[in-house]
């Protein structure tokens, strides 16, 4: 009696291993992180930047859209120093990241360069934005959610098409 109760016990566990195993293999091909928007989104850029290069044509994308839509001086009427905000991306070596910050100040004409160098692997590519309804930006944050690491004008529509371009940029630089 206790023999058959063991190979009940033994039988019951090697169907439920074959039943996880069979569910585990039996899918035709492995899915897929393209969906046909991305598809679409990129096969767009690349025609309207002349290049079969998936990520020269994002980084095309995100810079047109940071020269475009910098935060320039011009917008900030009332305000006691007012100073453009440009930004480019680049890409430095294998999975990092080089966003150049130039400040220029409308007053006295300083300039203020920084550079700020991103690792992209590990790193969420799901960048966020934000466009406060009182402000005259819109900040692109980094990983954190919190560090603010790009700034255009206040658009919440092109906020949202740097932050889309510059998740797949970050998604095309981790998969190599």
């Amino acid at each position: 009696m206790l023999q058959y109760f063991y190979r009940s016990i033994l039988t019951a566990r090697w169907l439920a291993l074959s039943l996880v195993a069979a569910a585990t293999f039996s899918v035709a091909e492995p899915l897929s992180l393209d969906s046909s928007e991305q598809v679409n989104y990129l096969s767009q850029l690349k025609r309207q930047h002349g290049t079969s290069n998936e990520r020269a044509a994002l980084l095309a994308e995100v810079n047109r859209l940071l020269s475009e839509h910098a935060l320039r001086a011009g917008y900030q009427v009332g305000h006691s120093n007012p100073q453009d905000f440009l930004y480019s991306v680049s890409v430095a070596q294998q999975g990092d990241l080089i966003i150049r910050e130039e400040i220029r100040s409308s007053q006295n004409n300083a300039m203020e360069v920084r550079s700020n160098r991103i690792n992209v692997f590990g790193a969420d590519p799901f960048v966020s934005y934000a466009c406060p309804a009182q402000g005259i930006r819109c900040v692109i944050f980094g990983e954190d959610k919190k560090t603010a690491i790009l700034t255009i004008v206040r658009d919440q529509q092109a906020a949202k098409n740097l932050a889309r371009a510059f998740s797949y940029l970050i998604r095309n630089i981790q998969r190599g």
